[in-house]
């Protein structure tokens, strides 16, 4: 999948996650500038962990500042997927 791809993907969870419009979302946007706790980090990384057949379980909250972060990991965790396979 395509960086292009991830990112749509991830943008879409997060809309739908926060119940926000997808076009009010930048993958440069922190964590805090979105407004997301805790929580609402863990219901988004469950709801890519469930998409994608990943497991994310080993970053926190604090490990994913930003939603291109989260595509960075998100792509390395696919990666490493592909190359175990």
């Amino acid at each position: 999948m395509s960086t292009q791809s991830l990112e749509t993907v991830v943008l879409e969870l997060l809309a739908t996650t926060l119940e926000l419009d997808i076009t009010e979302l930048d993958i440069q946007l922190s964590v805090d500038e979105l407004g997301l706790d805790s929580l609402d980090v863990l219901k988004l990384t469950y709801a890519i962990e469930k998409r994608f057949q990943v497991n994310l379980s080993s970053y926190s909250h604090t490990d994913i500042s930003s939603v291109a972060r989260l595509i960075e990991i998100l792509a390395e965790q696919l990666a490493s997927l592909r190359v175990a396979s």
